[in-house]
């Protein structure tokens, strides 16, 4: 499984294609919804990245390297305020709780190169958007409902009209 030239880890090639797409439109729901609650989204993460390395053909990487395992756990978005504050911010969709085995391998090697990232996970229920640190929800596995974020403020009328999304297209 995986793209032709790309060297993937085992937890990366157990993710279902059903989960993969679940994700994808996980992510630009989110990135929509950041667009017009007026933040500038900047795609950055692994996908991003190692789809326009293999395009190029170039050959796999070396999987437990330090810049490997940088790579693999980049966030998805670079997301920018309109005073010019950044926070970087990755999205997972969980339809199962954050149970996930492959979540908890993922989160182990993300706290320790991006720990200062936002965590956003999309749940199929209220609430549907909930944000921490990586870091902080390492320490206390606590995640917040989006709107109550200090640092990422998307007020309630955007969470009401994604949540719709979430609704009709991951169900």
């Amino acid at each position: 499984m995986g793209r032709p030239g790309v060297g993937l880890s085992l937890f990366v090639t157990m993710i279902s294609p059903n989960n993969l797409i679940k994700g994808r439109i996980a992510e630009n729901i989110v990135s929509e919804m950041l667009q017009e609650a007026g933040y500038f989204v900047y795609r950055f993460g692994y996908e991003g990245v190692l789809q326009s390395l293999t395009q190029k053909g170039l050959p796999k990487m070396k999987l437990n390297t330090i810049p490997a395992q940088k790579i693999r756990t980049m966030p998805d978005f670079i997301v920018m305020d309109k005073e010019g504050n950044v926070f970087f911010v990755e999205v997972k969709f969980r339809s199962n709780g954050e149970k996930d085995p492959i979540f908890k391998e993922w989160l182990k090697r993300a706290v320790r190169y991006w720990p200062e990232a936002k965590l956003l996970l999309v749940h199929l229920h209220e609430p549907y958007f909930q944000i921490s640190t990586i870091l902080d929800y390492m320490k206390c596995n606590k995640l917040y409902p989006l709107d109550r974020d200090r640092f990422l403020s998307v007020d309630k009328q955007f969470l009401v009209k994604y949540s719709k999304l979430i609704g009709k297209y991951m169900s």
